[in-house]
């Protein structure tokens, strides 16, 4: 395993300009750069590289990533390799896994994997609070096959137990603190993060367990305790149940809001259900769920704070090649609850029915609106325009302007005459914009 830092290190050292510029005939547009794609035929340049974000992207083929992928895809070797082909490029020795960091490493996962059959062994015990850890899950609706095949335990009420496991194990005091597994009192006494939760292990992409998140099974505060960044988990480049939704045969994913949900889902046969570690989605993440997906459904809460949730992840995915849906969950807050209530084959039928992301936007937008009110229903229909005008294409138009029509009792002519000009003035203000960042680049004055 190659160390984060020395990923970090690697691309911090590699201009991607460069680099690519050794491949490609790139021509300067702005503050980006670019050229006929390498990895498939064409005319017309459709191919960009991003010095802001050190990533490239082609409109034609939808390649994508970052300085690795693309020595990784240009090349057809191994990510191993691309990252040695790089080093030696940016003068950096290649990264060594038995330095000391990379046995620091190694024992912490390994630390976590003995973590893990402790919480495990602890919910399978005979003592009473065992019995009510047992009977959490139940009520969650899992059964022991799901139970065992995500590892799923229980960390007791007594803070120094695995403490005192660990070291029986061999683990000394600098392998303990780097775990992330353990606090320290003011008095200066070590004690365990999770106690008292029914405990879930997080793993990479590899299987290896790299982190927990731990669950109170009442009310009280707080509901939730996870582990902390260590050299081995890096929550915003971590996605919860990867491990096993790479491997499916489907590529389509189902984006959830918490471990729960994924669970309930994979358990329900939904193997392409995933979730973001953290409090919301990034763009590592995003770039992780890219690399495996061709269309993701985003299945949050239907709360406000799932829906808003909704539309920052939408933003996210906006320059990813990924088609996003949007999954409405009627009578439930959450697939969990759904799931429960009506049973896996319906709510496979909700995927299946699932709409579109400007679905979603006009639906949150129409609900805003009394459509009986003269002037909402013409704010209403300002609104709607104005975004499909920004977010949709000449087929979209056509029908979405049909279902205003029919929402708002106002015409589908009158509606795709007012659409025509927000369409022009759209297409004006981009314009605009772009040549107010050809002029801030000085492209323009050459």
């Amino acid at each position: 395993m190659i160390p984060h830092e020395y990923i970090e290190e690697l691309t911090r050292r590699t201009d991607i300009v460069e680099l690519v510029g050794s491949y490609v005939q790139l021509k300067r547009k702005g503050r980006l750069y670019g050229g006929l794609c390498p990895f498939h035929s064409e005319k017309t340049p459709s191919f960009y590289v991003y010095p802001d974000t050190q990533s490239f992207y082609c409109f034609g083929c939808q390649a994508a990533g970052d300085a690795i992928s693309f020595v990784k895809k240009i090349n057809n070797i191994s990510s191993g390799e691309a990252i040695k082909m790089l080093a030696s490029r940016a003068g950096m020795p290649e990264p060594q896994e038995d330095d000391k960091t990379g046995r620091l490493r190694s024992r912490v996962l390994s630390m976590n994997k003995e973590a893990a059959r402790f919480f495990h062994a602890c919910l399978n015990s005979t003592v009473e609070e065992a019995r009510q850890a047992r009977a959490y899950w139940r009520r969650r609706g899992l059964d022991d096959k799901t139970i065992v095949r995500f590892g799923l335990g229980y960390a007791p009420n007594d803070g120094q137990a695995l403490y005192q496991y660990l070291r029986d194990k061999g683990y000394n005091q600098q392998e303990l603190d780097a775990s992330g597994l353990f606090k320290r009192s003011p008095s200066g006494r070590i004690y365990c993060l999770f106690w008292k939760r029914v405990m879930t292990p997080i793993f990479d992409l590899r299987g290896n367990i790299i982190a927990f998140g731990g669950r109170v099974m009442d009310d009280s505060k707080p509901k939730y305790v996870n582990s902390p960044e260590t050299l081995v988990y890096h929550k915003s480049e971590t996605v919860f149940a990867m491990q096993i939704a790479k491997r499916s045969a489907s590529r389509r994913f189902v984006l959830c809001e918490g471990y729960m949900d994924v669970i309930s889902m994979q358990q329900a046969g939904i193997d392409t259900a995933v979730c973001a570690c953290g409090t919301a989605l990034t763009p590592g993440q995003v770039r992780i769920i890219s690399e495996y997906a061709d269309e993701v459904i985003l299945s949050y809460d239907s709360d406000e704070a799932g829906q808003k949730a909704t539309l920052r992840s939408l933003e996210l995915f906006r320059n990813s090649p990924v088609k996003v849906g949007v999954l409405q969950i009627p009578g439930a807050k959450d697939p969990d609850e759904y799931i429960k209530k009506y049973g896996p084959e319906r709510f496979q039928a909700l995927l299946d029915g699932v709409g579109n992301a400007l679905d979603f936007r006009l639906k949150r937008l129409r609900d805003q609106y009394d459509l009986s009110q003269d002037a909402q229903r013409l704010q209403y229909v300002k609104e709607a325009v104005e975004m499909l005008a920004e977010r949709s294409n000449p087929t979209e138009q056509e029908v979405y302007a049909g279902r205003l029509a029919e929402e708002t009792n106002i015409s589908k002519t009158a509606i795709l005459a007012q659409l025509g000009t927000a369409v022009k003035r759209a297409g004006g203000k981009y314009r605009r914009e772009k040549n107010r960042e050809l002029l801030r680049s000085g492209e323009m004055n050459q």
